[in-house]
């Protein structure tokens, strides 16, 4: 996948909840709220070092798990398993996940982190928003399935 450090940079920008970033009441809402309802928002960020990018988008948060989408990428995250997609390039990437935490914790590459339109949903009840089918997709594709390796 050739923009695999932009799929990197996406998985953990958009919600790296550090207080020197983002109002500290700001982060205990929506950590406080994650067990009961549906988190949904707008990020925008940059990321620092020899080849800074520029990325936004918008993430809905649930429990232990969240879909991500911007910058041409979605990732499904359903708290163990992790569907990378890049439907311009037709890849799919399967991993193991850490779940919320992967984007929770993060490094100090990320500056300049907005949220905005945060919207607070009570939960629905499945997890299928977090899970990508990847055997309904045609020869087309290329899905790789890391959590074998």
């Amino acid at each position: 996948m050739r923009r695999l450090p932009l799929i990197l940079a996406l998985a953990l920008c958009p919600l790296l909840l550090q207080a020197q970033q983002l109002p500290e009441k700001q982060i205990r809402e929506i950590l406080g709220r994650l067990d009961s309802d549906r988190v949904s928002l707008e990020y925008d960020c940059e990321t620092q070092g020899a080849s800074p990018l520029h990325l936004s988008g918008t993430i809905i948060l649930q429990g232990n798990c969240y879909f991500a989408k911007g910058n041409g990428m979605e990732i499904y995250c359903d708290g163990q398993t992790r569907w990378t997609v890049d439907p311009e390039e037709k890849e799919v990437y399967i991993e193991h996940s850490g779940g919320i935490r992967e984007i929770l914790d993060g490094d100090n590459s990320i500056k300049s982190l907005s949220l905005k339109n945060i919207k607070y949903i009570p939960q629905t009840g499945g997890l299928r928003d977090f899970r990508f089918d990847s055997s309904s997709l045609d020869s087309s594709w290329v899905v790789t399935d890391l959590r074998e390796e």
